[in-house]
Protein backbone atom coordinates (compact mmCIF):
# COMPACT_ATOMS: atom_id res chain seq x y z
CA UNK A 1 0.00 0.00 0.00
CA UNK A 2 0.99 3.49 -0.64
CA UNK A 3 0.18 7.27 -0.65
CA UNK A 4 0.19 9.57 -2.74
CA UNK A 5 1.46 12.82 -2.62
CA UNK A 6 -0.39 16.58 -2.98
CA UNK A 7 -1.07 17.51 -6.01
CA UNK A 8 -0.87 21.26 -7.03
CA UNK A 9 -4.53 23.65 -7.15
CA UNK A 10 -5.37 24.82 -10.64
CA UNK A 11 -8.23 26.37 -12.48
CA UNK A 12 -10.98 23.81 -14.24
CA UNK A 13 -13.75 23.73 -16.02
CA UNK A 14 -16.11 20.91 -16.28
CA UNK A 15 -13.62 18.61 -17.87
CA UNK A 16 -12.05 16.65 -15.63
CA UNK A 17 -10.14 12.98 -16.32
CA UNK A 18 -9.15 10.17 -14.23
CA UNK A 19 -5.51 9.30 -13.63
CA UNK A 20 -3.97 5.88 -12.35
CA UNK A 21 -0.69 4.64 -12.28
CA UNK A 22 1.15 3.21 -15.66
CA UNK A 23 2.60 -0.06 -14.06
CA UNK A 24 0.26 -2.76 -12.68
CA UNK A 25 -0.31 -2.87 -8.90
CA UNK A 26 1.60 -5.14 -6.76
CA UNK A 27 0.08 -7.06 -3.82
CA UNK A 28 0.65 -9.80 -1.38
CA UNK A 29 -1.91 -12.44 -0.10
CA UNK A 30 -3.35 -11.23 3.31
CA UNK A 31 -2.02 -7.90 3.23
CA UNK A 32 -4.01 -4.58 2.43
CA UNK A 33 -3.27 -2.96 -0.88
CA UNK A 34 -4.62 0.50 -2.30
CA UNK A 35 -5.11 0.75 -6.16
CA UNK A 36 -4.73 4.61 -6.22
CA UNK A 37 -6.80 7.18 -8.76
CA UNK A 38 -7.09 10.77 -8.80
CA UNK A 39 -9.21 13.64 -10.79
CA UNK A 40 -7.00 16.00 -13.12
CA UNK A 41 -6.93 18.65 -12.71
CA UNK A 42 -7.44 18.47 -9.13
CA UNK A 43 -11.56 19.15 -8.17
CA UNK A 44 -13.05 17.80 -5.18
CA UNK A 45 -15.21 14.27 -5.69
CA UNK A 46 -17.41 14.65 -3.05
CA UNK A 47 -20.31 15.44 -5.31
CA UNK A 48 -19.51 13.01 -7.94
CA UNK A 49 -20.45 9.03 -8.86
CA UNK A 50 -17.65 6.98 -8.30
CA UNK A 51 -17.34 3.48 -8.81
CA UNK A 52 -15.41 0.85 -9.45
CA UNK A 53 -15.98 -2.33 -10.58
CA UNK A 54 -13.94 -5.59 -12.00
CA UNK A 55 -16.33 -7.00 -15.13
CA UNK A 56 -19.84 -6.23 -14.53
CA UNK A 57 -20.99 -2.52 -14.17
CA UNK A 58 -24.01 -3.19 -12.37
CA UNK A 59 -21.93 -5.29 -9.70
CA UNK A 60 -19.47 -3.29 -7.90
CA UNK A 61 -16.48 -3.40 -5.64
CA UNK A 62 -17.82 -0.37 -4.46
CA UNK A 63 -20.56 2.74 -4.82
CA UNK A 64 -20.11 6.44 -4.12
CA UNK A 65 -23.12 8.76 -5.11
CA UNK A 66 -24.86 11.99 -3.60
CA UNK A 67 -22.20 11.99 -0.80
CA UNK A 68 -22.34 8.47 0.61
CA UNK A 69 -21.35 4.69 -0.30
CA UNK A 70 -23.77 2.65 -1.45
CA UNK A 71 -22.99 -0.47 -1.33
CA UNK A 72 -26.71 -2.49 -2.17
CA UNK A 73 -25.13 -3.97 -5.12
CA UNK A 74 -22.05 -4.58 -3.84
CA UNK A 75 -19.89 -8.05 -4.59
CA UNK A 76 -20.69 -10.34 -1.51
CA UNK A 77 -16.58 -11.08 -1.76
CA UNK A 78 -15.49 -7.72 -1.45
CA UNK A 79 -18.08 -6.87 1.56
CA UNK A 80 -16.40 -5.30 4.75
CA UNK A 81 -12.87 -5.47 3.09
CA UNK A 82 -13.70 -2.21 0.69
CA UNK A 83 -12.95 1.64 1.41
CA UNK A 84 -12.58 5.25 -0.53
CA UNK A 85 -10.39 7.44 1.24
CA UNK A 86 -13.39 9.99 2.02
CA UNK A 87 -11.92 12.17 3.54
CA UNK A 88 -9.57 13.03 0.83
CA UNK A 89 -11.89 13.01 -2.23
CA UNK A 90 -12.10 16.72 -1.72
CA UNK A 91 -8.69 16.48 -2.82
CA UNK A 92 -9.81 14.46 -5.73
CA UNK A 93 -8.75 11.43 -4.33
CA UNK A 94 -10.79 8.32 -5.79
CA UNK A 95 -8.30 5.62 -4.46
CA UNK A 96 -9.57 2.12 -3.47
CA UNK A 97 -8.54 0.37 -0.50
CA UNK A 98 -9.08 -3.31 -0.15
CA UNK A 99 -8.30 -5.04 2.64
CA UNK A 100 -6.80 -8.99 3.59
CA UNK A 101 -6.31 -9.61 -0.47
CA UNK A 102 -6.51 -13.06 -1.44
CA UNK A 103 -6.05 -15.09 -4.70
CA UNK A 104 -9.64 -14.52 -6.15
CA UNK A 105 -8.89 -10.79 -5.82
CA UNK A 106 -5.99 -10.16 -8.49
CA UNK A 107 -6.99 -9.03 -11.99
CA UNK A 108 -8.13 -5.70 -13.79
CA UNK A 109 -10.21 -3.13 -11.56
CA UNK A 110 -12.23 0.24 -13.47
CA UNK A 111 -12.67 3.12 -11.41
CA UNK A 112 -15.16 5.36 -13.49
CA UNK A 113 -16.16 8.58 -12.13
CA UNK A 114 -19.08 10.95 -13.44
CA UNK A 115 -20.44 14.08 -12.92
CA UNK A 116 -23.86 15.35 -14.87
CA UNK A 117 -21.60 17.06 -17.41
CA UNK A 118 -18.93 14.22 -17.97
CA UNK A 119 -17.58 10.95 -16.94
CA UNK A 120 -14.38 9.58 -17.09
CA UNK A 121 -12.82 5.93 -16.13
CA UNK A 122 -9.26 4.58 -15.81
CA UNK A 123 -8.46 0.72 -15.71
CA UNK A 124 -6.06 -0.44 -13.67
CA UNK A 125 -4.19 -4.27 -12.52
CA UNK A 126 -2.83 -5.65 -9.91
CA UNK A 127 -0.97 -8.64 -9.48
CA UNK A 128 0.19 -11.96 -7.50
CA UNK A 129 4.27 -12.33 -6.56
CA UNK A 130 3.65 -15.72 -7.68
CA UNK A 131 2.94 -16.58 -11.08
CA UNK A 132 2.60 -19.80 -13.51
CA UNK A 133 4.44 -19.05 -16.49
CA UNK A 134 6.53 -21.12 -19.11
CA UNK A 135 10.29 -21.30 -20.24
CA UNK A 136 12.13 -21.65 -23.39
CA UNK A 137 10.54 -25.46 -24.04
CA UNK A 138 7.10 -24.71 -23.10
CA UNK A 139 7.02 -26.22 -19.90
CA UNK A 140 5.81 -25.31 -17.10
CA UNK A 141 7.31 -23.27 -14.46
CA UNK A 142 6.36 -21.10 -11.07
CA UNK A 143 7.70 -16.93 -11.42
CA UNK A 144 8.34 -15.37 -8.08
CA UNK A 145 8.60 -11.56 -9.12
CA UNK A 146 9.78 -8.74 -6.78
CA UNK A 147 10.81 -4.88 -6.79
CA UNK A 148 12.28 -2.01 -4.69
CA UNK A 149 14.82 -4.14 -3.03
CA UNK A 150 17.60 -1.84 -1.40
CA UNK A 151 20.81 -4.02 -1.58
CA UNK A 152 20.25 -6.53 -4.09
CA UNK A 153 18.68 -9.49 -2.44
CA UNK A 154 19.46 -13.38 -3.22
CA UNK A 155 16.95 -15.94 -3.38
CA UNK A 156 15.88 -19.51 -2.91
CA UNK A 157 16.37 -20.57 -6.26
CA UNK A 158 19.01 -21.26 -8.25
CA UNK A 159 17.95 -19.59 -11.51
CA UNK A 160 17.60 -15.60 -10.98
CA UNK A 161 17.29 -12.63 -13.36
CA UNK A 162 18.34 -9.27 -12.09
CA UNK A 163 16.65 -6.09 -13.06
CA UNK A 164 16.40 -2.14 -12.77
CA UNK A 165 13.13 -0.44 -12.97
CA UNK A 166 12.01 2.99 -13.96
CA UNK A 167 13.78 4.24 -10.26
CA UNK A 168 16.79 2.34 -10.48
CA UNK A 169 15.61 -0.18 -7.67
CA UNK A 170 16.20 -4.26 -8.06
CA UNK A 171 13.71 -6.16 -9.75
CA UNK A 172 14.35 -10.05 -8.77
CA UNK A 173 12.63 -12.43 -11.19
CA UNK A 174 13.19 -15.79 -10.13
CA UNK A 175 11.32 -19.11 -11.64
CA UNK A 176 11.55 -22.77 -10.63
CA UNK A 177 9.93 -26.01 -13.00
CA UNK A 178 6.84 -27.29 -11.98
CA UNK A 179 7.24 -31.41 -11.27
CA UNK A 180 4.31 -33.80 -10.60
CA UNK A 181 5.97 -34.91 -7.44
CA UNK A 182 5.99 -31.34 -6.12
CA UNK A 183 2.60 -30.26 -4.69
CA UNK A 184 3.92 -26.89 -2.63
CA UNK A 185 5.92 -24.22 -3.15
CA UNK A 186 7.66 -21.17 -1.87
CA UNK A 187 9.76 -18.40 -2.89
CA UNK A 188 11.92 -17.16 -0.27
CA UNK A 189 13.75 -13.61 -1.28
CA UNK A 190 15.88 -11.83 0.99
CA UNK A 191 18.32 -9.43 2.33
CA UNK A 192 22.32 -10.16 2.33
CA UNK A 193 22.82 -9.38 5.73
CA UNK A 194 26.22 -9.34 7.81
CA UNK A 195 25.62 -11.91 10.47
CA UNK A 196 26.07 -11.34 13.83
CA UNK A 197 29.58 -12.11 16.37
CA UNK A 198 28.37 -13.21 19.48
CA UNK A 199 30.14 -12.45 22.08
CA UNK A 200 30.30 -15.33 25.20
CA UNK A 201 27.95 -14.62 28.25
CA UNK A 202 31.14 -14.78 30.61
CA UNK A 203 32.92 -11.65 29.09
CA UNK A 204 30.15 -9.46 29.02
CA UNK A 205 29.02 -10.06 32.58
CA UNK A 206 31.68 -8.37 34.66
CA UNK A 207 30.56 -6.09 37.74
CA UNK A 208 31.30 -2.98 35.75
CA UNK A 209 29.46 -3.76 32.36
CA UNK A 210 26.73 -4.61 35.06
CA UNK A 211 26.63 -1.46 36.70
CA UNK A 212 27.14 0.38 33.91
CA UNK A 213 23.83 -1.59 32.06
CA UNK A 214 21.97 -0.25 35.15
CA UNK A 215 22.63 3.48 34.55
CA UNK A 216 22.28 3.37 30.90
CA UNK A 217 18.86 1.53 31.11
CA UNK A 218 17.96 4.49 33.33
CA UNK A 219 19.40 6.92 30.71
CA UNK A 220 17.82 5.74 28.16
CA UNK A 221 14.75 5.46 29.77
CA UNK A 222 14.53 9.25 29.91
CA UNK A 223 16.25 9.90 26.56
CA UNK A 224 13.51 8.05 24.73
CA UNK A 225 11.09 10.53 26.74
CA UNK A 226 12.14 13.08 24.62
CA UNK A 227 14.65 11.35 22.11
CA UNK A 228 15.51 15.11 20.73
CA UNK A 229 19.22 15.90 19.85
CA UNK A 230 19.67 19.66 19.81
CA UNK A 231 22.44 21.64 17.28
CA UNK A 232 24.26 21.87 20.00
CA UNK A 233 25.21 18.44 20.31
CA UNK A 234 28.53 17.28 18.76
CA UNK A 235 26.79 14.03 17.61
CA UNK A 236 26.03 16.06 14.38
CA UNK A 237 26.25 19.04 12.71
CA UNK A 238 23.63 21.52 11.43
CA UNK A 239 22.88 21.32 7.50
CA UNK A 240 23.01 24.33 5.83
CA UNK A 241 19.84 23.25 3.71
CA UNK A 242 18.54 25.74 0.80
CA UNK A 243 15.40 25.07 -2.08
CA UNK A 244 16.91 24.48 -5.18
CA UNK A 245 14.45 26.28 -7.94
CA UNK A 246 15.72 23.82 -10.72
CA UNK A 247 13.68 20.83 -8.81
CA UNK A 248 10.70 23.13 -8.03
CA UNK A 249 7.19 22.60 -9.35
CA UNK A 250 6.33 25.47 -12.14
CA UNK A 251 3.24 26.01 -9.40
CA UNK A 252 6.03 27.07 -7.17
CA UNK A 253 8.20 29.86 -6.19
CA UNK A 254 11.16 29.86 -4.60
CA UNK A 255 12.29 33.02 -2.65
CA UNK A 256 16.27 34.96 -3.53
CA UNK A 257 17.70 33.04 -0.44
CA UNK A 258 16.32 29.88 -1.46
CA UNK A 259 15.13 30.18 2.39
CA UNK A 260 11.12 30.38 1.32
CA UNK A 261 8.88 28.74 -1.19
CA UNK A 262 5.03 29.32 -1.83
CA UNK A 263 2.52 27.73 -3.87
CA UNK A 264 2.07 30.90 -7.20
CA UNK A 265 -1.59 31.92 -8.34
CA UNK A 266 -0.15 30.51 -11.59
CA UNK A 267 2.23 28.58 -13.77
CA UNK A 268 5.77 30.42 -13.31
CA UNK A 269 8.12 30.23 -16.52
CA UNK A 270 10.19 27.78 -16.17
CA UNK A 271 12.81 25.99 -18.35
CA UNK A 272 11.62 22.14 -18.55
CA UNK A 273 14.81 19.92 -16.73
CA UNK A 274 14.87 15.92 -15.82
CA UNK A 275 15.21 17.14 -11.95
CA UNK A 276 11.88 19.69 -11.77
CA UNK A 277 8.86 17.30 -10.61
CA UNK A 278 6.37 18.02 -12.83
CA UNK A 279 2.85 17.14 -11.61
CA UNK A 280 3.00 17.35 -7.67
CA UNK A 281 4.17 21.10 -5.67
CA UNK A 282 7.56 19.52 -4.85
CA UNK A 283 10.88 21.01 -4.71
CA UNK A 284 14.75 19.18 -3.23
CA UNK A 285 17.15 21.03 -1.51
CA UNK A 286 20.38 21.79 -3.00
CA UNK A 287 22.17 19.63 -0.94
CA UNK A 288 22.42 16.29 -1.22
CA UNK A 289 24.08 13.64 1.90
CA UNK A 290 25.85 10.11 1.26
CA UNK A 291 26.83 9.95 4.93
CA UNK A 292 27.25 11.73 8.25
CA UNK A 293 24.85 13.06 10.56
CA UNK A 294 22.49 16.51 9.53
CA UNK A 295 19.66 18.11 10.83
CA UNK A 296 17.34 21.15 9.61
CA UNK A 297 14.23 22.83 10.56
CA UNK A 298 11.41 23.85 8.70
CA UNK A 299 8.35 26.43 9.39
CA UNK A 300 5.35 24.94 8.33
CA UNK A 301 3.26 27.81 10.30
CA UNK A 302 -0.52 27.65 9.44
CA UNK A 303 -0.29 24.86 6.54
CA UNK A 304 -3.11 23.38 6.17
CA UNK A 305 -1.23 20.19 4.48
CA UNK A 306 2.40 19.53 3.54
CA UNK A 307 4.90 16.71 3.43
CA UNK A 308 8.44 16.70 4.69
CA UNK A 309 11.30 14.35 4.46
CA UNK A 310 14.09 12.87 2.79
CA UNK A 311 13.97 11.57 -0.94
CA UNK A 312 16.52 9.24 -3.42
CA UNK A 313 17.99 11.54 -6.29
CA UNK A 314 16.69 8.87 -8.49
CA UNK A 315 12.89 9.20 -7.96
CA UNK A 316 10.56 10.00 -10.50
CA UNK A 317 9.83 13.48 -11.16
CA UNK A 318 7.39 12.82 -13.78
CA UNK A 319 4.45 10.81 -12.45
CA UNK A 320 2.19 11.02 -9.31
CA UNK A 321 4.23 10.98 -6.31
CA UNK A 322 3.51 7.42 -4.14
CA UNK A 323 4.99 7.79 -0.49
CA UNK A 324 6.72 4.68 -0.31
CA UNK A 325 10.69 4.02 1.26
CA UNK A 326 10.57 1.06 -1.48
CA UNK A 327 10.14 4.01 -4.08
CA UNK A 328 12.56 6.33 -1.97
CA UNK A 329 10.67 8.68 0.12
CA UNK A 330 10.98 8.64 4.07
CA UNK A 331 8.39 11.31 4.75
CA UNK A 332 5.91 12.69 7.80
CA UNK A 333 3.12 14.96 6.73
CA UNK A 334 -0.35 16.77 7.62
CA UNK A 335 -3.76 16.49 5.98
CA UNK A 336 -6.73 17.99 6.29
CA UNK A 337 -5.26 20.91 9.01
CA UNK A 338 -4.78 18.21 12.07
CA UNK A 339 -4.11 14.73 10.15
CA UNK A 340 -0.47 13.67 11.14
CA UNK A 341 1.39 11.04 9.40
CA UNK A 342 4.05 9.15 8.03
CA UNK A 343 4.37 7.38 4.96
CA UNK A 344 0.74 5.98 4.35
CA UNK A 345 -0.14 3.59 7.31
CA UNK A 346 0.84 4.76 10.83
CA UNK A 347 -1.09 7.86 11.92
CA UNK A 348 0.99 10.50 14.52
CA UNK A 349 -2.08 10.91 16.87
CA UNK A 350 -0.80 14.86 17.94
CA UNK A 351 -2.42 17.06 20.41
CA UNK A 352 -0.97 20.53 19.28
CA UNK A 353 -0.78 21.77 16.40
CA UNK A 354 2.81 21.40 14.13
CA UNK A 355 4.82 24.62 13.72
CA UNK A 356 8.20 23.81 12.96
CA UNK A 357 9.16 20.07 12.32
CA UNK A 358 13.23 19.44 12.49
CA UNK A 359 14.65 16.64 10.18
CA UNK A 360 17.62 14.45 11.97
CA UNK A 361 19.07 12.10 8.84
CA UNK A 362 21.58 10.18 10.23
CA UNK A 363 22.74 8.41 6.65
CA UNK A 364 25.14 5.96 8.25
CA UNK A 365 22.72 4.64 10.76
CA UNK A 366 19.91 4.39 8.62
CA UNK A 367 17.60 6.05 10.17
CA UNK A 368 15.40 9.32 9.39
CA UNK A 369 14.00 11.05 12.42
CA UNK A 370 11.56 14.13 12.44
CA UNK A 371 10.65 16.44 15.98
CA UNK A 372 8.52 19.01 16.80
CA UNK A 373 10.64 21.76 17.31
CA UNK A 374 8.82 23.93 19.40
CA UNK A 375 8.54 21.11 22.05
CA UNK A 376 11.92 19.54 21.42
CA UNK A 377 9.99 15.88 21.17
CA UNK A 378 10.53 12.87 19.39
CA UNK A 379 7.49 12.16 16.50
CA UNK A 380 8.58 9.50 14.42
CA UNK A 381 12.02 7.65 13.10
CA UNK A 382 12.17 5.39 10.32
CA UNK A 383 15.11 2.72 10.08
CA UNK A 384 16.31 1.52 6.86
CA UNK A 385 19.71 0.77 4.37
CA UNK A 386 20.25 3.85 2.32
CA UNK A 387 22.07 4.03 -0.93
CA UNK A 388 23.09 6.65 -3.34
CA UNK A 389 22.69 10.53 -2.64
CA UNK A 390 19.41 11.55 -0.33
CA UNK A 391 17.54 14.89 -0.59
CA UNK A 392 15.61 16.80 1.63
CA UNK A 393 12.27 16.58 0.44
CA UNK A 394 9.08 19.41 0.60
CA UNK A 395 5.99 18.82 -0.93
CA UNK A 396 3.34 22.09 -0.27
CA UNK A 397 0.28 20.00 -1.23
CA UNK A 398 -2.97 21.76 -2.40
CA UNK A 399 -3.61 24.99 -1.50
CA UNK A 400 -6.97 24.13 -0.88
CA UNK A 401 -9.02 27.19 -2.27
CA UNK A 402 -6.83 29.88 -0.91
CA UNK A 403 -6.58 27.48 2.61
CA UNK A 404 -3.01 26.55 2.10
CA UNK A 405 -1.10 29.17 0.89
CA UNK A 406 1.19 29.71 3.97
CA UNK A 407 5.01 29.06 2.80
CA UNK A 408 7.53 27.28 4.11
CA UNK A 409 10.90 28.54 5.45
CA UNK A 410 13.72 26.84 6.21
CA UNK A 411 14.39 27.67 9.55
CA UNK A 412 18.61 29.11 10.40
CA UNK A 413 19.92 27.40 13.09
CA UNK A 414 23.39 27.82 14.96
CA UNK A 415 26.31 25.67 14.19
CA UNK A 416 28.03 25.88 17.93
CA UNK A 417 28.77 22.57 19.16
CA UNK A 418 29.59 24.04 22.37
CA UNK A 419 28.74 21.63 24.89
CA UNK A 420 28.90 18.28 23.44
CA UNK A 421 27.71 15.74 25.90
CA UNK A 422 27.34 16.86 28.70
CA UNK A 423 24.77 19.63 27.10
CA UNK A 424 22.71 16.30 25.87
CA UNK A 425 22.95 14.35 28.87
CA UNK A 426 21.88 17.62 31.24
CA UNK A 427 19.42 18.50 28.82
CA UNK A 428 17.81 15.20 28.69
CA UNK A 429 18.25 14.20 32.30
CA UNK A 430 16.27 15.70 35.50
CA UNK A 431 17.77 16.41 38.59
CA UNK A 432 16.53 12.77 40.29
CA UNK A 433 17.88 10.70 37.44
CA UNK A 434 21.52 12.92 37.63
CA UNK A 435 21.20 11.81 41.25
CA UNK A 436 20.75 8.50 40.55
CA UNK A 437 23.56 8.31 37.44
CA UNK A 438 26.46 9.79 39.67
CA UNK A 439 25.23 7.41 43.19
CA UNK A 440 25.79 4.56 40.29
CA UNK A 441 28.89 6.05 39.46
CA UNK A 442 30.52 6.01 42.95
CA UNK A 443 29.17 2.97 43.94
CA UNK A 444 30.98 1.67 41.24
CA UNK A 445 34.50 3.31 42.37
CA UNK A 446 33.60 1.89 45.79
CA UNK A 447 33.30 -1.88 44.71
CA UNK A 448 36.20 -1.61 42.34
CA UNK A 449 38.10 -0.27 45.40
CA UNK A 450 36.82 -2.64 47.60
CA UNK A 451 37.75 -6.09 44.88
CA UNK A 452 41.35 -4.61 44.20
CA UNK A 453 41.72 -4.67 48.36
CA UNK A 454 40.67 -8.16 48.60
CA UNK A 455 43.02 -9.07 45.40
CA UNK A 456 46.22 -7.23 47.10
CA UNK A 457 45.47 -8.61 50.49
CA UNK A 458 45.15 -12.31 49.13
CA UNK A 459 48.10 -11.73 47.10
CA UNK A 460 50.06 -10.75 50.37
CA UNK A 461 48.88 -13.73 52.74
CA UNK A 462 51.39 -16.30 54.11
Amino acid sequence: SSLYDCIPSVFFSEWFAVNGPAEPVVAFVGEDVILPAFLTPTMSAEGLEVRWFTSDFTSPVIFYRDNILRNEKQMNSYKGRTDLFLTELNLGNVSLKIRSVCLSDFGTYKCFVASKQQEGDVHISFIPLISVSADEDGHPQLECTADGWSPEPVTSMSKMILKRNSEDYPVVSSSIPIKESFTVFSCLIRNVLTPLVYQPLSEFLSPWRFCFADVFVLFSRRRNSTDFLTPSSSLFSSADVTFDPETANSWLIVSEDSKEVRIGDRRQRVTDNPKRFDLCPCVLAKEGFTSGRHYWEVEVGEKTAWTLGVARELVNRKRWIILSRYRGYWTVWLRNKNKYGALNDVPLPLRVKLQTVGVFLAYDEGQVSFYNAQSRTHLYTFTDSFTGTLYPYFNLCNNNSGKNTAPLVIRPLSDSNSGGFVTMLWETMDSSLLFTFVFAIVVILLIDTKHNRQARWGQERP
